[in-house]
Formats: C-alpha cells, structure tokens, sequence
C-alpha cells in the first residue's frame, strides 16, 4: 500500500525542495556555476523512474485502494489508529498526535468517499488519484514525524537536548507549515469527478 506514497510523495516534495534551493540564488540559481541548476534537472528524473508519479497514484488509489474495498486501507489505519490509542494520555505528546488523528479522520472519509462513489462513477478513481496520493502522503507523514517524537522526548529528557530539540523543532514547522495542505486536499477528493470530465473532448 505505501509503496506508491513513498516512491511518489517523497520525489514530488523533493523537487519541490530542489527548486527551492535554486530560487535562494536569485537570478544565478540558472547558472552552472553555483550547481543548483543541475540539481534540479537531477532531482526531476527521479518522479519518472517508474512509471510516473501519476501512475503511482493511480496504483494507490485504483489498484491498492479501491479494488481490495479499502481493506488495505484499513491495515495502514488500524497501525496509525493504535499508536494514537496506546498514546492517547501522553500530555507531551498531545500537540503531536491532535494533528495525526485530524488527518486519518480526513483520510479516512476520503477513501470511503471514492470506495463507495466509483461504484456508480468509475471515474471517480482516476480524477482523485494525484490529490488522494498527496494527502495520504501528508498523513503518514505526520504519523513517522509523532513516531520521531516519541522518541525525541526520551532523547531530550536524557541529555542530547540539542539534537533531539531540533527534532521537535521541525516536527512543529511540518505539523503548523505544511501538514494543513490536507484540508485543500481533502475538498479536491469531495470535489468528485465531474469537473475533471465536464469540458467536451472535441474542445481540446
């Protein structure tokens, strides 16, 4: 199941970094000199290795997803669901977990939205595919960062405050800067699919 989320996921954030990187550069991140062009033109190939990005998603959405009737699905959740439980009285831990049981709730509904909506509109599948990915992307990565974190408190509480403070630090900035694309996500799915196949193909 997460093997699309993290061919996928991960090398559509990392390019994202890469140009990033280049726009520190102003004007010169174009030029040779300063290497930052030729990361990007690297970085790129990497969402097409194998198959595209797009092809991924539509293996997690249509493949994974839909056809076991959310059943795979339901392993991923139970997995994260547990952890929030076993955790659920850890004061420390709180802010961290709120985030994770926010975006399985969205994630959650997502799937059922397109389970039980491509019954009646097949294309429902391929129209959510690339927002599904990305949200599901953004979830499980919010669970590793509550899973770091656990582990960061002990390390902190144990002496290494500064390596394991800058583990909580960037949990935070994840969490408050970026984990909130899953709302935006999460209304494109619900969206549906008739505005992906409204315009008429001999328009194109």
């Amino acid at each position: 199941l997460l093997t699309p989320v993290a061919k996928a996921f991960l090398t559509d954030r990392g390019l994202d970094a890469a140009v990033l990187g280049q726009q520190v550069f102003g004007g010169h991140g174009f030029i040779r000199e300063w290497g930052a062009e030729q990361l990007v033109r690297d970085v790129r190939i990497a969402q097409i290795y194998e198959g595209t990005n797009g092809i991924q998603a539509l293996d997690l959405m249509g493949r994974k997803t839909v056809r076991s009737g959310g059943q795979l699905f339901k392993v991923f959740a139970d997995d994260v669901n547990a952890f929030v439980a076993e955790h659920e009285g850890n004061s420390a831990l709180a802010e961290f977990l709120e985030p994770v049981k926010y975006g399985m709730g969205l994630l959650t509904d997502a799937t059922e939205f397109v389970v039980a909506g491509s019954k009646e509109n097949p294309d429902l599948i391929n129209a959510a595919a690339v927002d599904y990915l990305d949200l599901f992307g953004y979830v499980a990565y919010a669970y590793m960062w509550a899973r770091m974190v656990e582990v960061a408190l002990g390390g902190v509480e144990g002496g290494e405050a500064d390596f394991y403070g800058a583990k909580l630090t960037l949990a935070r900035f994840y969490l408050s800067k970026l984990f909130p694309k899953v709302d935006a996500l999460s209304k494109s799915i619900k969206g549906g699919a008739e505005p992906v196949m409204a315009l008429e193909e001999a328009l194109f």
